[in-house]
């Protein structure tokens, strides 16, 4: 009977054994990387060669002084791949567009649906931001009140 308590008892004790042994030494282990410290990268890769922010001329005009259409033009002198997002205050992405190679880019935007508040016109070669412009929009209300004495 003591035999038959031993064979139970002795897998759980090696199991014991092996977890205080091993776990301190995947602890350690573990420790040894510092992911989320500020440590800084090394890559072996080198950066895309970009034209410098200078270099792209980016205008926008409100076409009419009455309504929300504004035309951009983007002089791209290199040639390069572009992408332009219409961002919100919040920095959400409401309009992505790969603008064609050539060296001069024109087109309208026609922004009457949004609503009041900050948007940026972003322009963007790969990941690096080459420029931005920014716009508000805001609403005025008059009241006109008309006031006549009876007699």
């Amino acid at each position: 009977m003591k035999h038959l308590r031993f064979v139970f008892l002795a897998p759980k004790a090696a199991l014991l054994l092996f977890v205080t042994i091993l776990l301190p030494i995947l602890h350690a282990a573990a420790q040894s990387s510092t992911f989320a410290y500020n440590v800084e990268r090394r890559t072996s890769e080198r950066p895309a060669a970009v034209a410098p922010i200078e270099s792209f001329n980016v205008h926008i005009t409100q076409l009419q002084k009455d309504q929300l259409l504004f035309q951009l033009s983007v002089d791209n002198p290199g040639n390069e791949k572009l992408t332009l997002y219409i961002k919100d205050n919040f920095n959400n992405t409401l309009h992505r567009e790969i603008l064609p190679s050539t060296l001069r880019f024109e087109a309208r935007y026609n922004l009457a649906s949004l609503e009041d508040g900050d948007y940026i016109f972003e322009i963007r070669a790969g990941k690096n931001k080459l420029a931005e412009k920014a716009i508000a929009i805001k609403t005025q209300t008059f009241v006109n009140r008309n006031v006549s004495v009876t007699e």
